[in-house]
Order: C-alpha cells, then sequence, then structure tokens
C-alpha cells in the first residue's frame, strides 16, 4: 500500500494591541492597535521553539521620533518600521519588561495565557509601569514646555528581545511623561493559529 506524505500547513496572525493609563487615575491616555515585524517576529517564535536565549520578549522601548509638525502645524504620522533592521524612529528610554531578568522591576511582567478550550488563540499580556521617577532629567510637572520633540513627549513604543531585535511598533499622538505621573502600560499580542 502506498502512503501519500501531504503536507500539513496553517496561518499564524498576531495584532497588538496598547493602552497606556495615567496609573493613579487608571484614566485611558492612548489605545489603539499596532504593527507587528512579522520577519522579527517569525524568528522570535523560531527561536522561542528552539529554546534559543534571544526568543522572548525582554524590553519595552520608547521614543520620540513617530510624529512631526508639518509646515501647517499639522501633526504627521510617519509609518512603523516593520520591514528589515527595524528600530524605533528615535528610542530614548528603555525598560526591561521580563520580570525573571536579575535586576528587572518587579511591577513589570510577561504573561503568557490560553483562551478556553478549544483554543487555537493565546495571549501574551506584557505590563509595564514607567514610574514617575523615570527616566531621569523630565520635568517636573506638565505644560512647562511646549516642545513636542523634547525627550520625554513619547510619540512611539516597540516591544524587544535581549537583543534588540523589534517585534512591534506603535506610533501615537505625542504624551508628556513627567515626574509628577507613573504610566501603566499594557501591551497586549493575541496569537491565532488556524
Amino acid at each position: 500500500m502506498k502512503h501519500t506524505a501531504k503536507s500539513l500547513g496553517f496561518n499564524t496572525n498576531i495584532i497588538g494591541e496598547v493602552c497606556i493609563q495615567d496609573a493613579s487615575t487608571l484614566e485611558v491616555l492612548r489605545k489603539k492597535k499596532n504593527a507587528i515585524h512579522p520577519e522579527n517576529m517569525a524568528l522570535a517564535i523560531a527561536r522561542s521553539l528552539s529554546r534559543n536565549d534571544n526568543g522572548f520578549v525582554y524590553m519595552m522601548s520608547f521614543g520620540n521620533g513617530g510624529t512631526f509638525l508639518n509646515s501647517s502645524n499639522r501633526i504627521i504620522f510617519r509609518s512603523p518600521n516593520t520591514l528589515g533592521a527595524a528600530n524605533l524612529y528615535n528610542p530614548t528610554y528603555e525598560v526591561i519588561v521580563d520580570a525573571k531578568t536579575e535586576g528587572a522591576p518587579q511591577t513589570n511582567s510577561v504573561i503568557p495565557s490560553q483562551s478556553p478550550s478549544p483554543s487555537i488563540t493565546s495571549v501574551v499580556s506584557v505590563t509595564c509601569i514607567l514610574a514617575a521617577n523615570e527616566p531621569a532629567g523630565q520635568q517636573v510637572a506638565s505644560n512647562l514646555t511646549n516642545d513636542p520633540n523634547s525627550t520625554f513627549f513619547f510619540d512611539e513604543l516597540g516591544l524587544k528581545t535581549a537583543d534588540g531585535l523589534l517585534l512591534s511598533h506603535l506610533i501615537f499622538t505625542p504624551i508628556e511623561k513627567t515626574a509628577n505621573r507613573a504610566f501603566l502600560i499594557t501591551y497586549t499580542l493575541t496569537i491565532s493559529v488556524s
């Protein structure tokens, strides 16, 4: 009897969504879906399956190069970097979110979960608290500077592996980070296989 090998394939879909809140009041400052870097995410998944040290979400990177003002003083959003050797447009601050890393803030975490059975969907929740005292050198309170190019006006963020591979990139209307408030960022990756 002859057996014919049949190739079984499947499709993977990853959707990222970010919610940035004031950590004290839980006011939602920004909430939107973000772009995934397909090449880098596929490489991270392959690394994870082969137990490679650089196959997991390690840090959240913040930047201020995702937007600019045009000659009419209108805010222009750049396209997310999701091809090739990508990074944020202007990374200015990074926070380790992998709580298993020595010295990482214990308020941060990367937690997987699975939807109810039968499931083809899993979720990775990345939580990061950007404390009131970070980054160093920020303004004491808002409205002291109106410079959207200031280091502390964030308008882009992304998730990275330990070796700096950009997995996702979100660009949003700038938010000023000041020492009188902390941010709670919840970055959800919903992964489905069909």
